[in-house]
């Protein structure tokens, strides 16, 4: 066996990109991630350190569309580890099934404004540029493996039609899919519900997200978790974030060659992933300067940064119900570079949120914080004025999570510094209900989902608990 030099074998080891818990433990590469949910000991992934980012590796990261960029990512945190073909032929392949592959459009309204429209996936939402991709890579590698694998999603609505859509009638795959009772608008349930696929397991839960969520991390520390394989797609899932900062990338570098301006992203947000994707970006060098977090009435986070206290409260039902959340999961990962890395520190807080459902931030530990975030609440009736404004000024129908990210905006008004860039989450005719009401405008269904309400659903109610949750995958996949 031919044996390294061991100055070139030092230098390997130095590169070499591992990935360990937020709360300590474990050290694993991206392969090993690739098919797990939380780690071990109940924490999230994060990587040891940001990978080192040439000025050469730099510019091909900000240059390009979304397929190539995502591949380079995925190359720079690692993608040789994974039992698969070509990252970016795996990625191309799931891109075909977009109505605009090249990657989402970027669209200015005015100087200084414009918009990252997230929403011209196959289920009409953000979540199809990481799920769609996600889907191809594991059921490449599973392929490779010769393996079975069974992907768990807890859902306030878009992940889990976007799951469904990326995941069913793969032959090495099962999907099941849990989403609050009367906690999605009709038209994600029924993305959910209608594909009739023998692979995917629609559960109706007679609780609220936070417990959809709380059961799919339990089921990672179950005896029937190596039995089937569980596999999560949330964003605790590290592999789905990293192929949002494509993006982000994407889309800070063309406003950077238009304008020479770096860029705020104004994200709203429910579990924290889609905007610790532009954080990602950012600390590998992209051009952003603020990070503006937006939520509705459930406002877990901009209380965490008026007070400095993270603390839960009930969820309350809104227009925009993607965000109805009170324990953004994510947010873990971002406690961690908070805490410089201190595992243990973490495991205390999340600890503490678990059984007194609160932590709180020091004051060193809160200018970490809002060094690159800010994050600002948004009414039901501000959100409606917010969709009123975009179709009255822009002509421009927007749906009531993006109207969030709107009210920021309007609310902080125009940064000489920077450009301001408000992501489109969704497609405004998964709410028409909602935005007719607010602007008078019923918005028009895309014509590859115009049959969707009128197809037959398939969906199981189960109650709020791990027992009754195996019970019935049990019976399903019997």
């Amino acid at each position: 066996m031919l044996e390294l030099h061991p100055a070139f074998k030092a230098t390997l080891e130095q590169n070499l990109l591992n990935y360990i818990s937020t709360r300590g433990g474990e050290s694993l590469n991206l392969a090993q991630i690739l098919t797990r949910g939380t780690a071990i000991d109940g924490g999230l992934f994060v990587p040891e350190k940001w990978p080192s980012v040439s000025q050469t590796q730099l510019s091909k990261l900000l240059t390009g569309e979304y397929t190539e960029i995502a591949g380079r990512v995925l190359e720079l945190f690692g993608a040789d580890s994974l039992a698969t073909n070509s990252i970016t032929d795996v990625v191309s392949k799931a891109m075909q099934a977009f109505p605009q592959p090249v990657g989402p459009p970027v669209t200015q309204l005015k100087k200084g404004l414009w918009t990252l429209e997230l929403m011209h996936g196959p289920t009409l939402a953000f979540k199809d540029f990481a799920l769609a991709p996600l889907a191809e890579i594991i059921a490449s590698t599973l392929m490779h493996e010769n393996r079975q694998a069974t992907v768990l999603c807890a859902t306030s609505g878009d992940t889990g039609a976007a799951t469904v859509s990326a995941f069913a009638n793969r032959d090495n795959l099962r999907a099941v899919v849990l989403f609050p009772e009367g906690g999605v608008s009709e038209f994600q349930r029924k993305q959910m519900t209608t594909t009739g696929a023998d692979n995917v397991l629609t559960l109706c839960v007679k609780g609220d997200f936070d417990a959809c969520q709380h059961m799919v991390k339990a089921l990672y520390q179950t005896d029937a978790a190596k039995a089937y394989g569980y596999t999560a797609v949330n964003s605790i899932n590290l592999v789905r974030i990293l192929l949002q900062t494509a993006y982000y990338f994407r889309t800070s570098g063309l406003i950077k060659s238009k304008t020479g301006n770096a860029s705020n992203f104004v994200v709203p947000t429910g579990n924290f992933g889609n905007v610790y994707a532009a954080y990602i970006a950012k600390q590998m060098g992209a051009p952003i300067n603020r990070l503006i977090v937006t939520s509705n009435d459930n406002d877990v986070l901009p209380r965490l940064f008026e007070s400095s206290i993270m603390q839960g409260n009930t969820t309350v039902k809104t227009i925009s119900p993607s965000m109805d959340i009170q324990v953004s999961s994510n947010f873990e990962r971002l406690l961690w570079h908070i805490k410089n890395g201190d595992g243990s520190a973490v495991q205390a807080a999340q600890q503490s949120l678990e059984t007194n459902s609160r932590y709180t931030l020091s004051e060193t530990e809160m200018q970490s914080l809002t060094t690159d975030f800010q994050a600002l609440r948004c009414t039901e009736s501000e959100a409606n004025s917010a969709m009123q404004h975009m179709q009255n000024k822009f002509n421009k129908t927007i749906c009531p999570h993006t109207a969030t990210g709107v009210h920021a905006y309007l609310t902080l008004g125009d940064d000489s510094e920077a450009e301001t860039i408000i992501v489109e989450t969704a497609h405004p005719a998964k709410f028409s209900e909602a935005v007719a009401k607010a602007t008078g405008i019923t918005p028009t269904v895309p014509s590859h989902a115009s049959q969707l309400m009128e197809s037959q659903e398939v969906m199981h109610s189960v109650d709020a608990n791990i027992q009754a949750v195996q019970a019935t995958i049990d019976d399903f996949f019997s």
